[in-house]
């Protein structure tokens, strides 16, 4: 199954309205292929942390919203989870707000095969750079396939009580 940023896009115009109405925040979307069909998978939060509860009570409010618009070409199945410790960044807002957080990142088509691992500097003008080891790379962000966060403890715990992950330094 063949997924654009396009069609992303437009699944996450459908349910996020849903899931910030319900009072959380939608991380990611995505849909793959799974055994037995298509599976879309979002992953929401809130300050405080996802519970059992708080997933169900998502699907049953964005599975309407999803019949309605039938975006996905017959069956698939919905699932909705935290985004975990390894959350995946996808809006440019998110590129900002984790500036200073280690970041893997996938880009699409030819250098797919080159994943980038190191610090988010950020995002400027639509361009996301990352400080690798040896070097600062960029990606413009439309190139971006795929990228997940590789928070520590103590970032994925303040992120729970609603602060920065990164401590600010004070003068």
């Amino acid at each position: 199954m063949l997924v654009t940023p396009a069609t992303l896009r437009q699944l996450r115009d459908i349910v996020e309205p849903v899931v910030v109405r319900l009072g959380y925040e939608l991380v990611a979307v995505e849909l793959s292929g799974g055994s037995y069909g298509p599976v879309l998978r979002l992953s929401v939060d809130k300050v405080g942390g996802i519970g059992i509860e708080d997933c169900t009570r998502v699907s049953r409010q964005v599975s309407p919203a999803l019949d309605v618009a039938d975006p996905i070409f017959g069956s698939y199945d919905l699932e909705v989870s935290t985004p975990g410790i390894e959350r995946p960044v996808q809006r440019p807002e998110d590129y900002a707000r984790f500036a200073g957080c280690e970041i893997r990142l996938k880009p699409f088509g030819v250098e797919a095969k080159k994943r980038t691992k190191g610090v988010l500097l950020g995002i400027h003008e639509g361009v996301v750079s990352v400080q690798t080891a040896t070097e600062v790379r960029t990606f413009p962000f439309e190139a971006i396939e795929r990228a997940n966060l590789a928070l520590t403890l103590e970032q994925f715990r303040r992120l729970g009580l609603g602060l920065p992950p990164i401590e600010e330094a004070t003068p």
